[in-house]
């Protein structure tokens, strides 16, 4: 298992399970299964900690815009459009948004 995994899971798995939401456990899971190209944290790291200083963003977060940027991939966010985590990433949309 690669890093990866764990900051996702760590990231998306607990309020579900707390909650028993367990189709979104459910889908989580299977999301997790079909991925076929993990990057390694160890590539994230620094570009996280700068995007971070410059857009205030937690470490998370960081992370998760650094991979999206790191394989061109659109970021689908839970936060509202007027977090900062917007400003950091041009390929992102809000399940917010109409």
């Amino acid at each position: 298992m690669s890093k990866i995994i764990s900051y996702v899971e760590l990231e998306t798995l607990p309020i579900a399970t707390f909650f028993g939401k367990s189709r979104e456990i459910e889908l989580y899971g299977r999301f997790f299964d079909e991925v076929i190209d993990w990057v390694s944290c160890d590539i994230l790291i620094a570009p996280a900690l700068e995007l971070a200083a410059e857009y205030c963003l937690g470490a998370i977060d960081a992370l998760h815009i650094c991979a999206a940027k790191y394989f061109g991939a659109e970021f689908i966010s839970a936060e509202k459009p007027t977090k900062p985590i917007y400003q950091a990433y041009s390929n992102i949309s809000s399940i917010y948004e109409d």
